[in-house]
Order: C-alpha cells, then structure tokens, then sequence
C-alpha cells in the first residue's frame, strides 16, 4: 500500500522510514522497533473507554504494527519532578520500561507538575524541572544507550471547555500558563543531549478533544497517536548545526544580524547587502531530513497556523521585504539574493512559497522566473493580475498601490492594459517540474476577485499541465485568509516535499464509539468482531455492502443479513439473492482498509461488492477530493487481489451539504476522477460491461438531488447526509440491473 514519493531530491519511502531512521540513529533492529510510552494519566488513558486500544499508545500500535511493538507505561497522576507528590521516575511502570530496553521512548509529562493547591503542592519545585527531565534521560539511556528519546511538551489546558465548574476552569486557567516552562525544560534537555528529540504537542488538540478540559478522548488520544507515528518517521536533528552554517554565511557576507523570535521559536533578522531587503530567518527546534523550508511573502505573521505547523516539523521558515515591489524584477532580486544565501547555508534548494493576497504576485513571479528552486506554491487569495488589484478591473482599486505598481513594473495606463498575468507559456515549465500548487480562495472576495486571480490561476497552471488543488471557501470574502483547520493544507504541503503520512490509503482501525453509531452499546471493534462471526457463518452470501452509516442503515447493526420476509429495501431488492451489510458508521477509507485486512470480507466468497464511502473522510477526516481518491483507489485494489472473484460496484458518496458548500463541491470533485479507477480494470465507465468480475462505477448523485442541485427531502434526511427508506429504496434500484448481471437467484 505504500509507494516512495520523491520530488525534487526530496525522498522519502514510508514503509521502511522507521527502519532507516533508526539505523541512522544508531539503534539496534530486531524482530520488531520496541517503542515505549512513558507519562502520566495523559499516556495511560483515563477516562478512556477501551484504553487497551483506544488510549494514544494503543492507536500508536495499530498505526505501526506489525513492524512495530508499542507499549504503555502510563500512570495517572505522575509527575516530572523527583521532588512532587508522585513523581514517575519512582513508579514500577518506569523501573519496567527500564527494564524492557525500548528502541524509541515518547515521554509526556508535566501536566501534574502544574498542580499548586491544598491538595497538591508540586510547582513550588519547578525549578527543577530542566535538572528532573536530564535525570530521566539518563536512566533511559543508561538502560539502552542507543535509546531514541523523543521529549514532548506538555499536551494544551483547555479553561474554555463547556461544561466546566467554575473552580475547574480558574484551576486550568492558572496551570495552564505553566505548561510553557515545562515544553521549555524539554526544549533545553533536547537541544543538549545526544539522541534526544523534542515533539511540539500544544498544538495538536483543541477543545473537542478533550473531555474535562485536561484528558484526551479516544478522538484526541488517535491525534496523539498520528502527530507521534509521524514523528518517528520523520525523525528531526539539532538545529544547532544547520544555527551555525546560517550564522557562518552571514559572517561571510558581512551581514550583521540580531536575535528575533516567532511564537516561541529562535530566529534571526539582517539585511541583504545587495538589495538592502531587510529579512528573518526562524528556526525550528530540531531540524528535518533535507532541510526543508518555506518561504513566505508579505503579511508575515498573519495566519501563523501552517508556518507553526511547518516549524513544529523541522521545517525552516523564512521572510524577505518586498513591500511596494507588487512580484517586480526589483522583488525577484531580492528572492534571488536571500535564496542563494540560505542554499549555501545547507537549506533545500528548493522552498515552499506561501503568498497572501499581494503576496501571490511575488511567489507566481519567483516561481516562474526560477521553477528549480520550488518545491510548492501555496496562494491564499492571491492577486495574480496587477489590472485586478490595485489596477480595479473588478476588484477593488486602490490609487497609491496602482501609481506605485506601475512605476515598479515600468508601466504606464497604457501599457499595463497590455500586460498579460500567468500566461499558459509562463506556467509550463513549473508543470514540467511536477511542482504541485495549492489555493485556498473566497468565493466572494471583492477585493481581489478569484474570476480574475485564483480561479484563473488554477485553470491556467492545470491546462499547462500542473497539479493544482483547491479550496474554495463558499460566501468568504477576501478575509479571513488561512484554511481552517489548517491540516489538509499542511497534509498537501508535506505530500509535496516528501514527508506525508497518507492517512486515506494506510488501513486503521476507527475511533468511532459514540452511542449515536447505532450499535446498541457495542465498540467499533465488537461490530467488527460480530461481522466476521457472522459471515464466517454465512460464507456464502453473494451481495455486500461494504460503507459507513449509510449502508449500515439498510439493515442496522443487529440484523445484517437479508430477510425473505423483510420489509427494508435492501430485503425487497435482494433477499431472493442473499445480501450482507457491512456498513459502520463513521468509517472512512482507511478504516475500510483496515476491516478488508482483518474484518468480514475475507470469510466471504463474494460475487459482487457495493463500494459506498467517502463521505466520513470529507466531513470529520476533513480530507480533499484526491485524498478521498486515493483511498478508493486502494480499497478497489485491496478487494480485487483478496476477492478476485467479486465484482466491485463503485457508488461513490452520495451528495451531502448545502448546494455549493465546499462539502458538496469535494463530493463532486471525487466523481470527477472516480472513472479513472475503473478504467484499470478493463471498462471504460460506459457501453456493457464485460462478463468477467471487475470494476464498475455508477454515479448515483440525481437520485437525491432536485433539478436546483438542492437536496431531495423524499429521499434525504434533514441532515443532508443519510438517506431516507425512500431513498434506500432508490438506492437498491439503481444497482439492481448490475448487480443480477452476476448474482444469480438461489
């Protein structure tokens, strides 16, 4: 399932990553990486249903097996400090992770450290906290002196959590001002100690990941898990080497630089001597493979969330003064100088560019003018035709910004009627270097409208045959910018410079386990678990249906199979037949993945498989059109090596969302390209289809949408998601003339 993704010399090969890493690091490989949990009720976790497997060491296991062993040595209430009420190098559970000689330990710890009341009294010691966090480090590596020890902040306080006492939120809002000391301990043992990490966890959860406002969930604990696995395939290095080789360059170019900071990151400010730009230069707290970095234009500072996201993961960031140049020659000279400046520093001769509004003029003329030295275009809004903005061909003209324009560019009114934005010529070579492009843009933006700018953009760069992925942000105007959450983007970003972890194409098992999944009390694993119980007891049941909720609803949980005398939908159309449901809520394509490895299907002897996913995967996984793709590509591919005798009938997601809501413009978009996998398996998407098994496609979409592209209400549920017994009705009728193409009655 995984594959090497390269671009540019960037390289990076997922299913061996953690192998490589650790050689690289010095440890010893056996039979399976041994990687161990240490921390407090965070780690152990409580107040978890099914902490065995639903705690983040549990999630941890299932995202690494089998190459992996993970182990949880968690313990409510323990502290960092030798010196407080429970500290956690004095528990058994430290003295057996000791023992067990891990390969890798994550370590999180400080939260009760935090603790200042009657009760508990242990921030009076926070002075030790740098001395206590050195003093674990060295049992640890006493035990296993190759050990990789990645220390991790603190996971966030949220005071905000609805529901809270008033004496709980006053009591997390006072800690939660301490946890910055305890990320900072970590920071400093990190930065001077051999085969020590830090891990940037404050920004991983937000309030709905938690329940009391301190402990994770099962969904926060699962974001844990994934911000973890790919800190161990993605292992960082000291900064202070790639610190010294910058501070080097300077001093050989006579800059002068003084100290500057970003949100808790160390950087640099100086002048070019050529171009007098005046720059900074952060750096992140270890650095990742390559030496990665982005490159940002105009409005530093604004939006922060993907440049902190970018630093938390080794990547550099850094910024030059193009004010008033609007991506001129004069602007591209700046680049042009800072860029060799920092190639020769050791950064990646290629850079991420992100550009807001005006910006986008900068990273557009930069990148077409050096296509070798780009890694990825992220524009946000971007003006792209200076007639647009400030010229005010329909947007919003603004006089100084034009007269400033024009003398920048060389032009007068005459002349800049004539100037011609992102030619398809101009575009072609970035195409050529397969350098991807992502736009986020506001549908309503009136001051640089996308009609003239980011929408023309995308056409031009995809007709000149580059890849481009957009967000549209329905009823947005120019601000705010930034995707929120910000993760696909981030996801895009990392996929673009090798980095990514493909959540969609690598099998999972599900967090799902509130009551409104309709299993009547049961996990997601018990269902599982039911199902493959039930259809090793009819293995011979020719028609599945493998989804989420939506098939689950043609029988519920209880009753899967088919019933002659069955009113559903599914019994009408298919109980002479014989038919199965193995749909469950709230799953998603790598969950799919995951049960075709360990679930039902593989004690069925399948004639025809009804594929209904995808939905999940845009609603809460907040994954794009491609990213959904992906996956139904891997679960057609996984079905066909492990059912090569069933026929896959591809539904694809049903419409979901307001009409024009960048849900439903997603859905859209994976119908686009959903012809494309079936076309690998022999039919074109039209005419007959072949006799033997393969793959079809049918797009359902009509059947529950009016001629406005509004939602049918006979067949759709208020929630524009779920379908009606109407709907399930229409369902079954579309599919029947397929699927008796080879199923036949019993």
């Amino acid at each position: 399932m995984q594959s090497s993704l390269r671009f540019g010399s960037f390289a990076w090969f997922p299913a061996t990553a953690i192998a490589l890493a650790c050689c690289l690091m010095g440890t010893v490989l056996g039979a399976q990486v041994r990687v161990a949990c240490l921390g407090d009720s965070i780690t152990f976790g409580a107040r978890i249903a099914d902490r065995d497997h639903s705690s983040y060491p549990g999630w941890l296991h299932d995202f690494l097996a089998p190459s992996y062993q993970v182990r949880n040595f968690g313990v409510g209430g323990a502290t960092l400090l030798y010196e407080a009420d429970r500290p956690y190098a004095k528990t058994k559970a430290f003295r057996e992770a000791l023992d067990w000689q891990p390969d890798i330990a994550f370590i999180i710890l400080g939260t009760n450290d935090t603790c200042e009341n009657d009760r508990r009294h242990n921030w009076r010691h926070a002075d030790s906290l740098v001395v206590d966090a050195k003093r674990i480090v060295a049992s640890l590596h006493a035990a296993h002196a190759d050990m990789r020890i990645v220390l991790c902040s603190p996971t966030p306080m949220f005071a905000n959590k609805r529901g809270l006492k008033p004496e709980r939120k006053a009591d997390l809002e006072t800690r939660g001002k301490r946890l910055a000391a305890c990320a900072q301990a970590m920071q400093k043992v990190a930065r001077t100690t051999t085969n020590v990490e830090y891990l940037e966890l404050r920004n991983t959860l937000t309030a709905g990941h938690v329940s009391d406002g301190v402990h994770p969930t099962a969904f926060g604990a699962e974001r844990i898990a994934r911000r973890i696995a790919e800190a161990i395939n993605s292992p960082l290095v000291a900064s202070d080497l790639q610190r010294n080789k910058l501070s080097k360059q300077l001093k050989e170019r006579g800059i002068t630089s003084k100290p500057d900071s970003f949100h808790g990151f160390d950087g640099v400010a100086f002048q070019l001597p050529q171009t007098s730009a005046s720059c900074r230069v952060f750096l992140p707290k270890g650095t990742a493979k390559g030496t990665p970095w982005i490159l940002r234009a105009r409005f530093f500072g604004h939006q922060p969330a993907l440049d902190l996201a970018l630093l938390e993961r080794g990547f550099h960031l850094a910024y030059c003064d193009v004010s008033n140049l609007y991506g001129s020659q004069s602007a591209i000279d700046r680049y042009f100088e800072l860029h060799s400046l920092l190639e020769d520093a050791g950064f990646h001769q290629r850079a991420v560019l992100e550009g807001m509004s005006r910006g986008g003029l900068q990273i557009v003329n930069w990148a077409t003018t050096y296509p070798g030295r780009v890694a990825a275009i992220y524009g946000d809004n971007p003006v792209v035709d200076i007639r647009s903005w400030p010229g005010g061909n329909s947007g919003k003209r603004s006089d100084a910004d034009w007269q400033r324009c024009l003398e920048a560019y060389g032009l007068d009114e005459t002349s800049a009627k004539r100037f011609e934005p992102v030619a398809v010529s101009r575009l072609k070579p970035l195409a050529l270097e397969s350098i991807p492009m992502m736009l986020v843009l506001g549908t309503d933006d009136k001051v640089v409208p996308i009609a003239e700018n980011g929408n023309l953009l995308a056409a031009r760069y995809a007709k000149a045959g580059g890849q481009v992925e957009v967000w549209h942000k329905p009823s947005n105007g120019h601000h705010p910018h930034g995707l929120h959450p910000v993760d696909p983007l981030l996801r895009a970003i990392l996929r673009a410079t090798g980095f990514a972890q493909d959540i969609t194409v690598t099998p999972s098992p599900s967090v799902e386990y509130r009551s409104g999944a309709g299993w009547h009390g049961d996990s997601w694993r018990t269902q599982v678990n039911k199902m493959r119980a039930l259809a090793k007891e009819h293995h011979d049941v020719p028609i599945v249906f493998l989804g989420d909720s939506i098939s689950q609803g043609l029988t519920g949980s209880r009753e899967r199979l088919t019933k002659a005398s069955g009113t559903r939908a599914i019994d009408k159309a298919f109980a002479s037949l014989g038919a199965i449901s193995l749909g469950l809520s709230g799953d998603r394509t790598e969950h799919i993945l995951y049960r075709i490895q360990h679930g039902a299907l593989k004690q069925l002897a399948a004639k025809v498989i009804v594929l209904q996913i995808g939905v999940n995967n845009i609603v809460t996984g907040k994954h794009t059109a491609s990213e959904v793709v992906r996956g139904m590509r891997a679960i057609v591919a996984a079905l066909r090596q492990q059912n090569r005798g069933a026929h896959i009938l591809i539904c694809g997601p049903f419409p979901a969302g307001e009409r024009g809501s960048a849900i439903r413009q997603t859905i859209d978009a994976i119908h686009a390209q959903l012809p494309r996998i079936v076309r690998r398996y022999g039919w074109a998407g039209r005419g007959p289809l072949p006799a033997q098994p393969g793959a079809s496609y049918l797009d359902l979409r009509p059947l529950f949408l009016n001629d406005d592209g509004t939602c049918n209400q006979e067949n759709m549920r208020g929630d524009r998601i779920h379908i009606t017994a109407k709907g399930q009705q229409a369902w079954m009728n579309a599919i029947t003339p397929t699927i008796e193409l080879f199923v036949q009655p019993r």
